[in-house]
């Protein structure tokens, strides 16, 4: 009695046919821990979003002379309110801190509420020249914009 084993052309077909498999099992199971893994991560983000306390620069308005005036507009765009008391500005010019001073945020600043201060500094401005500008406000939140001295 001749027995013969299975054919090299039939293994050939079967071990390709399980290196398929196997690659499409473990792309289903790559692309499933990706996505949950993404869900997760905006999820966190949406939730630290919301129970944080961020602030954007609306507006920024320099003088240029003594006593320079530079008025802040600010809002809340994060979940928590940002309590009143001493906030601080620092002036930048060309990467190189020329002036800072403090001012009260006189009340508590709401989620999506807008507020405003007004700083004063000692030095003098160049008119028309662009300044950096960076509002820390209490708690410790920090933005940074510009203005050009009028």
């Amino acid at each position: 009695m001749n027995r013969k084993g299975i054919t090299p052309v039939i293994a050939v077909v079967l071990l390709l046919m399980m290196t398929v498999a196997a690659a499409g099992a473990a792309f289903f199971w790559i692309t499933t821990i990706q996505s949950r893994i993404q869900g997760q991560v905006a999820t966190q983000a949406s939730q630290t979003a919301s129970s944080s306390k961020f602030f954007v620069i609306t507006g920024v308005m320099c003088g240029h002379a003594a006593p320079v005036q530079i008025n802040v507009t600010i809002q809340n765009v994060g979940g928590l309110t940002i309590d009143s008391g001493i906030s601080s500005i620092a002036v930048t010019s060309g990467g190189v801190q020329v002036a800072e001073n403090t001012s009260i945020l006189n009340s508590n600043l709401e989620s999506k509420g807008y507020g405003s201060m007004t700083f004063y500094i000692g030095t003098n401005l160049t008119q028309n020249k662009t300044y950096g500008v960076r509002v820390t406000l209490p708690g410790g939140s920090t933005q940074t914009n510009v203005c050009i001295a009028q």
